[in-house]
């Protein structure tokens, strides 16, 4: 029997249901268990439609790709471009640091692989290290319209770890630890 249809498993919790094995679960599991459930349940049905997560497939500051000498310091420093693909769909990020030296600025793109048109939405970029801060209601640092060809900008984001949440139409893109 194929292993992803196998449902004996009901049957044994079942039985632990009948026989009143159960024990009430501690208090802390059933604040956070809501805790969840309220967040999720916060988001737009559209939002359930199609989420993806987005993997990163390019960093041009990967070792094998960076030049040695003099021009090496250059690319850890200058500009650099991250790829991700979520699904059917590629986000291509160019990331330049600013004059300051503690900001950054991004140029994306989000690209159908199909060729298919992409709607217009909005892009959020949100620090990291917020507790689950796509579905909490955290504050963007950034946001952006997600123009119909594409393109998106998102400046002044400080240095650090950020989740970026890509909307158009009723899809949803995650690129989760884009560090910057």
């Amino acid at each position: 029997m194929d292993p992803e249809q196998d449902y004996t498993w009901i049957g044994g919790v079942r039985d632990a249901f009948m026989a009143g094995d159960l024990v009430e679960p501690p208090d802390w599991v059933r604040r956070r268990a809501r805790q969840l459930f309220q967040r999720r349940g916060s988001s737009n049905a559209a939002n359930l439609v199609e989420r993806v997560r987005a993997a990163l497939i390019f960093d041009s500051r990967q070792p094998g790709l960076v030049p040695a000498g003099v021009r090496a310091s250059t690319i850890a420093e200058g500009p650099w471009q991250l790829l991700y693909r979520g699904g059917d769909v590629d986000i291509d990020l160019l990331v330049r640091p600013s004059k300051d030296g503690r900001t950054m600025s991004v140029r994306g793109q989000a690209l159908s692989v199909r060729g298919q048109h992409i709607d217009a939405g909005v892009v959020e970029a949100l620090p990291s290290d917020n507790l689950s801060p796509l579905h909490s209601g955290a504050r963007a640092s950034a946001r952006s319209e997600l123009e119909p060809t594409g393109e998106f900008a998102l400046s002044n984001l400080e240095r650090g770890r950020y989740d970026v949440l890509v909307r158009f139409g009723a899809r949803e893109i995650e690129l989760s630890g884009v560090e910057l």
